[in-house]
């Protein structure tokens, strides 16, 4: 029989799972869009390599997020 899993270790994958695109996201939209908000200029090396961090740092927490997933069915 499968044991039920704990709820923060679901919690905490689905708010993984979440920010991970949301770091994506922001990077790529850093990276892609000519808005400024007064922070960086568009086109600048400091946005690229900010958006570029940001979508390395959202890829890592995906992975994390997949290895509780797979965790969780394993389990």
């Amino acid at each position: 029989m499968r044991r039920k899993t704990p709820l923060h270790v679901q919690v905490s994958m689905i708010v993984s799972c979440f920010m991970a695109l949301v770091y994506v996201g922001g990077g790529l939209f850093l990276m892609a869009s000519s808005s400024s908000f007064g922070f960086l200029k568009a086109g600048t090396w400091e946005r690229i390599l900010l958006g570029v961090l940001l979508v390395g740092y959202g890829c890592f927490r995906a992975q994390r997020a997949w290895k509780i997933y797979k965790d969780i069915s394993e389990s």
